[in-house]
Parts: structure tokens; C-alpha cells; sequence
């Protein structure tokens, strides 16, 4: 006895063969992550930090009275919440490339994740939903003045200048660090000749040091006409996030003569633990 009954592949299996395109930015911050349950609502996170003198002064036996620390509350909310779509197929048509769809769609939703975490759907550090890399009002994120560059001559050692002058502040905290580059004329600096035959990127890693990388954030979320960078210490930042980008289930409505995908991901927030745990420094180029 024949049968024409429709099988899928497991999901599982799918997510494990699953091979991006798109190389998304946010993977960078899951060293010191927390998730949580796939539910909708707020969490408050209420963080005591001290202020002013901390350290031990001089006590004697005849001393009646003990230094006393003072701490501040500082509070951060996370906003919960998550986005879903699904690609429906009628069953009368050809499935060969329905698993194509699904990596398109998981790209697209990868530049989607990236976009949640740098900018929090913001468009300024007082419009975004969440706190992320790009946008952020957490109290320890420190946002410099941006400051002018040349187009040309003498403008990389000008760069160099500006790198190294926020990497010592960065260095104040310690924890491995990233820089990440943004902007398509950054981006072309970045590669651009230093001296010689040496780039401007092996210039500046050789005065950085092995505790730095260099990355460089992916065009398709990058902001138009913005150019900077940011220094991010992964030992210092933590993401908070519901789940990934992911193909969540997937099934056959015989009632409908359906195939069905379901995807969805959630809400994220970069939480800055320490001050200057994110320094990003934004340019012009004249």
C-alpha cells in the first residue's frame, strides 16, 4: 500500500545544518550571557554601587568611629517581548527547496538579532526599547563627544591617535576587549596603507596588543552616515535575551493542505556592568 503522507526533517536537524550567510555580530556577546523563559513581561535588575572614598582609612584603639561607605541604587529594566513570522507552502507543491526559504529566512532574522542588539529599535539612546551596543542609556555606558578626522593626509595617524586615546581609558577596567569599527568610510580606513606596505589595521593591532581584537560591524545594520567606533569589554557587558533566532516548529495541516514553518526570536538587552565597560567614540571625516 502506497502512501503520499509528507515527512520533515527534524528541526533539530535543520538549526544543526543550518549554515549562515549573513555573519552576525551578536554570537560576540554570548561568553557572559543569561537567557530566560520564553515569556512576555519586564525585569528589573537593581544594582548597589558604591560612591565616593571606598578605601579602608587608618583605625586605632582609640578611634571611635569606622569609615563608613556610601552606595547609590541604580536600576536597569529588560522589556521582554518577541517577534515571530511563518512561511506557509500548500502541500501540492514542490518542498525541494523549502529548507532554502528557511536559511533565508534565519539570515534575515540574524541581521534582525543584530539590529535588536546594537540599537534596541531606536533610532537614539532616548527612543530605543532596550539598552544595546550601539544605543544605550545604562549609566555605565560612556558615549564620547564625536570628533572631526580628515578625508586624507594625516588622517590615519589622527585615527590611531583617537584609538589609542580611549583604549587607555578602556584599559582603566579590567577584561578581554573587542573594537569594533562601523561605517563604510571607517570600514575603508581600516584597511587603508599606514606606512609602507602595512596596513592601518596591523598598525593598530600591534599597538594594541593580544588582549584587543578588531572587528568590523556588518553594513546591512549599520547606520547611514554614521562613523566611529566602540570599545567593548566582554568580561564587563552582559546580555540578557529570551532566545535566539531560530525555527521554533514546523508541521503538516492536512486539514488546510499546508506546510507550515514557524520562527521566532526575542527581545535582548546589553546590560554595562562596570563604567567604561562600553566606550564608543563617534567621527566625522572632513
Amino acid at each position: 500500500m502506497s502512501t503520499n503522507k509528507i515527512v520533515l526533517r527534524d528541526v533539530d536537524e535543520i538549526m544543526a545544518d543550518y549554515v549562515p550567510t549573513y555573519q552576525p555580530l551578536w554570537p560576540l556577546l554570548l561568553g557572559k550571557s543569561q537567557s530566560y523563559p520564553e515569556e512576555v513581561g519586564k525585569l528589573n535588575f537593581k544594582r548597589l554601587e558604591a560612591v565616593g572614598n571606598i578605601r579602608n582609612q587608618h583605625y586605632n584603639p582609640k578611634d571611635t568611629h569606622i569609615h563608613q561607605i556610601s552606595v547609590v541604587e541604580k536600576t536597569k529594566q529588560f522589556k521582554k517581548y518577541f517577534l515571530a513570522s511563518q512561511y506557509v507552502q500548500s502541500t501540492l507543491q514542490d518542498r525541494a527547496q523549502n529548507e532554502d526559504v528557511v536559511k533565508q529566512v534565519l539570515d534575515e532574522n540574524n541581521k534582525l538579532m543584530d539590529d535588536l542588539v546594537l540599537f534596541g529599535e531606536g533610532t537614539s539612546a532616548s527612543t530605543m526599547i532596550n539598552n544595546g551596543l550601539y544605543w544605550s542609556a545604562d549609566p555605565n555606558y560612556l558615549l564620547q563627544s564625536s570628533s572631526a578626522l580628515a578625508s586624507t593626509g594625516g588622517h590615519l595617524p589622527a585615527l590611531h591617535a583617537s584609538v589609542i586615546t580611549q583604549k587607555l581609558l578602556a584599559d582603566s577596567v579590567a577584561g578581554r576587549k573587542v573594537i569594533v569599527f562601523y561605517g563604510d568610510t571607517m570600514l575603508a580606513k581600516l584597511c587603508g596603507i599606514y606606512d609602507s606596505s602595512v596596513t592601518f589595521k596591523s598598525a593598530l593591532q600591534n599597538a594594541i596588543g593580544a588582549n584587543y581584537s578588531i572587528v568590523e560591524m556588518p553594513s546591512e545594520v549599520t547606520p547611514a552616515t554614521s562613523y566611529g567606533f566602540m570599545i567593548i569589554n566582554l568580561d564587563q557587558i552582559k546580555l540578557h535575551y529570551t532566545t535566539p533566532p531560530k525555527l521554533s516548529a514546523q508541521g503538516v495541516d492536512e486539514r488546510n493542505m499546508e506546510v507550515w514553518h514557524n520562527f521566532l526570536m526575542g527581545s535582548a538587552m546589553v546590560e554595562v556592568l562596570a563604567y567604561k565597560g562600553i566606550i564608543r567614540q563617534p567621527h566625522t571625516f572632513a
